[in-house]
């Protein structure tokens, strides 16, 4: 018997459950003698076990067998064959005794006595056997799909802490920055006051005189909306000069670099403008204070 052509149909069917009762019997007897259908009964139930492992239970749409059979009709009806695409229940009928199988002679180079041959059953009973594994394909197709909507997600939440561990780390090297000047026993601490816009805020400006070392601190500034930032201003006797714009997440503490010397300056403030900032006239005030 060649088994690599039979045996794996009929030990999907069996492990299925989806063999005819005569052909299910016959296959018991002859699998008891032939350790090579047991090995792939074997090798199929691992294969049934991790799928229900990796698999989360779906139920097929209830027209998908029917349309695998309609599917199959028109197949065999363009090469000329005939497949009932929906087939009608027979009344039951004693079934007729399953003839006993006997052992094949022995033949020089045949299979060993003690292998029972078996037919090789008709393809029609293993329909309900394509039916699971087309469903077991809609399964997997909406698994992958699933798993790539996991995956970009998983990348975009990657790339968020990502830009917030970015942040936090600026943030933080800004507030070595500030301390280390405001540790400088030259240092001059000036506060600020808050404007309507952020009544709540405390800020202060320290600086060391004669160096671009100059810093803004505030507590309790509200988040930036959408499309806008904190822009940072200085006065002198020239004018009122546009510094770097900052967004603000309304966390902790703020803390943004002037980056100028402030020895000769008459007033620094904040003010809220649109991300690219302003260049001319100053928008609305949030933090301002005399030097």
């Amino acid at each position: 018997m060649i088994h690599d052509e039979v045996v794996r149909e009929l030990a999907a069917g069996a492990v299925l459950d989806d063999l005819a009762p005569d052909e299910l019997a016959a296959y018991e007897t002859h699998r008891v003698t032939c350790a090579e259908c047991r090995r792939v009964e074997l090798e199929l139930d691992h294969v049934l076990a991790d799928l229900a492992l990796v698999v989360p239970e779906r139920v097929p749409p209830a027209d998908l067998l029917g349309g695998i059979r309609r599917a199959v009709a028109a197949e065999m009806a363009a090469t000329g064959g005939t497949v009932s695409p929906a087939p009608v229940p027979a009344p039951a009928v004693p079934l007729a005794p399953v003839p006993a199988l006997m052992p094949a002679p022995a033949v020089p180079g045949a299979e060993p006595a003690n292998v029972v041959p078996f037919r090789r059953p008709t393809r029609v009973p293993l329909l309900a056997s394509l039916a699971l594994a087309a469903g077991l394909g809609v399964v997997a197709l909406g698994l992958g799909a699933r798993s790539l909507t996991l995956q970009q997600d998983l990348d975009a939440a990657n790339a968020q802490v990502a830009a917030l561990e970015g942040r936090i780390a600026s943030q933080t090297d800004a507030m070595n920055d500030a301390m280390t000047v405001a540790m400088n026993p030259a240092h001059l601490t000036v506060a600020l006051h808050a404007e309507p816009l952020a009544p709540a805020a405390e800020a202060a400006v320290v600086y060391l005189p004669g160096a671009a070392e100059s810093w803004i601190v505030a507590r309790n500034l509200p988040a930036t909306p959408a499309g806008q930032g904190y822009q940072l201003w200085y006065a002198d006797g020239t004018g009122v000069h546009p510094l770097q714009t900052v967004s603000f997440d309304g966390s902790g503490t703020f803390v943004a670099r002037l980056g100028v010397d402030l020895v000769d300056t008459a007033a620094v403030m904040i003010t809220l403008e649109q991300a690219g900032g302003a260049s001319g006239e100053p928008g609305p005030q949030v933090i301002f204070g005399e030097l």
